[in-house]
């Protein structure tokens, strides 16, 4: 029981420490137009700001989001909150330390998200990343750079987690590429684990612990020498 105590309470303490907002830059090569210039990826807190940007890329790319997106399951008490109300509770968890929402911007437009959520200290010290990107950016690279520089933050001597967690519905063959480029471990099938597009759905589970990242390059390091 003393040991629990004093886990709970380091990981008080590092809560306290927790920075937030925090910005992430990296150069990105646009993996399949070689003619164009090397883009500028940051990933930064979601504002209120992005609101219109935000529902406007979402909306241009509902049928191709909404298959892999979480839903309320039926009969849910709670209630879809209004973008505004979305950011609020969102950056709130993040002063706390329970949660990192990026918006990603390439070359200063917002073009998707990756969020760490929900983050636990103590005993656990982990967290679980989801993310979205237009379909403008898909397969250039973007959110695998994107995702590799949040894995790096969060395993690294900024945040220094001990696990973290992608969930992706066997399905969704470019998310289950991307884990597997940045070589993420698989750990299996998890039954029923979300609510998707109004269905409970099962999702392979890939992880990665911080004794794993051993080379000194971390996750953006290795993406850029592949």
């Amino acid at each position: 029981m003393l040991r629990s105590l004093r886990a709970g309470t380091r990981g008080l303490s590092r809560r306290r420490r927790f920075a937030w907002p925090t910005t992430l830059t990296a150069p990105a090569v646009v993996a399949h137009e070689p003619a164009r210039r090397p883009a500028v990826v940051r990933l930064r807190a979601i504002r209120r700001a992005d609101q219109q940007a935000w529902h406007a890329l979402r909306l241009a790319d509902d049928a191709r989001l909404s298959p892999w997106e979480a839903t309320l399951p039926a009969g849910s008490p709670e209630t879809l909150r209004s973008f505004p109300a979305y950011v609020r509770d969102q950056n709130r968890m993040a002063r706390r330390g329970r949660a990192m929402p990026f918006a990603v911007e390439v070359d200063g437009v917002l073009a998707g998200q990756v969020t760490a959520a929900p983050i636990h200290w103590g005993a656990l010290s982990s967290a679980s990343v989801g993310y979205w990107i237009g379909g403008f950016w898909e397969g250039r690279g973007i959110m695998a750079l994107s995702v590799a520089m949040v894995l790096d933050h969060l395993l690294g001597p900024e945040v220094g987690l001990h696990r973290v967690e992608i969930n992706v519905r066997p399905e969704n063959e470019r998310s289950l590429a991307l884990c597997r480029r940045l070589g993420l471990r698989e750990e299996g099938l998890r039954r029923g684990l979300m609510n998707i597009d109004g269905a409970w759905a099962d999702h392979l589970s890939f992880a990665v612990v911080a004794e794993e990242v051993v080379d000194g390059l971390g996750f953006v390091g290795r993406l850029m020498q592949k």
